[in-house]
């Protein structure tokens, strides 16, 4: 082989790999969701919430770049798993035309606690369209017997409160804060408000993920505590990549993710 056939076979080969990646990163790994499944350890847990399972979504972006079908699909596949809880942590639009069918997608967790996220802030029609969850805008409500859940108003675009997200809440009981975007952990929760847990969403844990570099985009409030659980100054912090894509529908080393906390005393 000569030299001119070896680079050309060398640029063919290169070009078929980019494409082929390309193309398993738009249609293949977008739709291949993880059902990811952590435990959580909790000081003071009662021992009665010992196993307590949350299932986790967030980041549905029903709309362009990920069919409300696909999404029910995902949702139905949590539903069969019945934790003992469902929570949705925000950006359930990925355009203005899909606010009824982000709605139908959460159909089968009928009655998840919810808060709004980024996008979802510029839709007003959402806050009265998602009849299927409950919204914690600035408010808590009692899950279960000693597990308080409150939510908080999107960070950038709102205005959070954690104290009324949490007005309420028995002195003893275990607090759980929804939150759409992680990083603002530290801002909003101190030592008085003794947060067990903040879960978030907002990043899509980067979406394209290369090996040794990391997540290659990650957006405002979601960098810090962008994949995972994490310790924050004042409580944990549990992340999720979400099920969705925005903006550039692809995924690549970075599968949606819906998650199933399990709880247990530390």
């Amino acid at each position: 082989m000569n030299r001119r056939h070896f680079l050309v076979r060398a640029a063919l080969w290169g070009l078929g790999l980019v494409l082929g990646m390309t193309g398993y990163s738009r249609f293949v790994e977008t739709r291949r969701v993880r059902f990811e499944e952590r435990t959580i350890g909790i000081s003071g847990l009662p021992p009665h919430l010992e196993g307590y399972t949350i299932g986790v979504l967030s980041d549905l972006h029903v709309g362009p770049t990920t069919p409300a079908r696909w999404v029910r699909q995902v949702v139905e596949q949590l539903a069969d798993r019945r934790p003992d809880l469902v929570v949705a942590v925000g950006d359930f639009i990925g355009g203005h035309e899909h606010v009824a069918d982000a709605n139908w997608c959460l159909e089968p967790v009928r009655g998840a606690l919810a808060v709004l996220g980024n996008w979802d802030y510029y839709d007003r029609r959402i806050r009265r369209a998602l009849t299927n969850v409950t919204l914690l805008n600035n408010r808590g409500v009692l899950a279960a017997e000693g597990l308080w859940v409150g939510g908080v108003d999107e960070p950038r675009l709102g205005r959070p409160n954690v104290r009324r997200a949490l007005a309420g809440a028995p002195p003893d009981a275990v607090r759980i804060l929804l939150c759409h975007e992680p990083d603002y952990a530290d801002d909003l929760v101190g030592p008085e408000h003794n947060v067990a847990l903040v879960i978030g969403g907002h990043s899509h844990g980067g979406q394209v993920c290369l090996p040794v570099i990391g997540p290659i985009f990650l957006p405002e409030g979601g960098s810090k505590y962008h994949t995972g659980l994490y310790r924050a100054a004042h409580c944990q912090v549990y992340t999720t990549r979400g099920v969705g894509t925005a903006h550039i529908p692809v995924r690549l080393f970075c599968p949606p993710e819906v998650t199933l906390l399990r709880l247990v005393r530390r």
